[in-house]
């Protein structure tokens, strides 16, 4: 199949699948230490950086789609609804809500939802992409 071919088999609704991830005290250090967070004394009392999962969600949309071989993030908007605590597991779940050629480029968006062991949403992102194949 060809890219443009590629593109046009992308379901509205393809699930991106569900990634785990553990909130330790490495993860969350080295996130702190990536984004040079300032409410380090924060993370002491137990508390992630907000976002901490964001870097995630194209590896996710990678991994659904193999024949993708660049997505240039053209937007994002996130609603960060509660703090992600150490020591815990989060779930992020993703899935293709929309996708529109634009100037002659083929954008995909997604909805990516961040949840914690009990199902209590933490983060929603809505995220639009240039796909490349």
């Amino acid at each position: 199949m060809g890219s443009q071919e590629n593109y046009e088999a992308i379901p509205i609704g393809m699930d991106l699948g569900t990634l785990e991830i553990t909130l330790d005290e490495e993860t969350v250090r080295n996130r702190i230490e990536l984004v040079q967070w300032q409410a380090k004394g924060l993370a002491e009392k137990g508390f992630a950086p907000p976002g901490l999962t964001i870097s995630h969600h194209a590896r996710m949309k990678f991994e659904a789609l193999p024949e993708m071989r660049v997505s240039i993030w053209a937007k994002s908007e996130q609603e960060f609804l509660k703090p992600m605590k150490l020591g815990s597991k989060v779930f992020i779940h993703g899935t293709v809500v929309d996708k529109y050629v634009k100037r002659g480029r083929n954008y995909l968006v997604t909805d990516l939802e961040t949840v914690d062991e009990t199902g209590e949403v933490l983060l929603r992102s809505r995220e639009t992409a240039i796909y490349v194949e």
